[in-house]
């Protein structure tokens, strides 16, 4: 799997100096976001994502605190707690949370409920997987 990620351009903007931001980045609960739309894309690259759901583009850092994650790439950073429905984990340290399906490349896993997914590599400290049996080894793929 190839993955190729946009650089961060040199100026910092808030989600309300966007031009034409998506609505979904619109209405989340966030503090300081530094982020960027490239080609359509949202690239966020600092902040706190406190609530709401993210629909789609790349995470390259910053903390989640909690939401929804509805699909995209995930390059690093830190996820405090909510739910992930799907995409592409490639970096970072999970603390908690239900993962629902996706693909996980490397990372840290501190704690949470695997339901489905891909795990390619990182540490898994400890969890709960296939029906929440609690686990100190990763998830297999099947």
């Amino acid at each position: 799997m190839t993955i190729s990620l946009t650089t961060k351009p040199n100026t910092t903007m808030k989600i309300e100096e966007l031009e034409n931001p998506p609505q979904w980045l619109l209405d989340a609960n966030t503090h300081n976001a530094d982020v960027d739309i490239i080609d359509g894309v949202v690239h966020w690259y600092d902040g706190v994502w406190r609530d709401e759901t993210w629909e789609g583009g790349v995470w390259h850092s910053g903390l989640f605190e909690g939401g929804i994650w509805e699909n995209g790439i995930w390059e690093n950073g830190t996820w405090e707690f909510g739910t992930w429905k799907n995409g592409v984990w490639l970096n970072g340290e999970w603390n908690f949370g239900a993962w629902l399906n996706g693909y996980w490349l490397n990372g840290v896993w501190k704690y949470g409920h695997w339901f489905n997914g891909s795990w390619y590599g990182g540490k898994w400290e400890k969890g709960y997987k296939n029906k929440l049996v609690k686990s100190d080894t990763p998830p297999t793929n099947n």
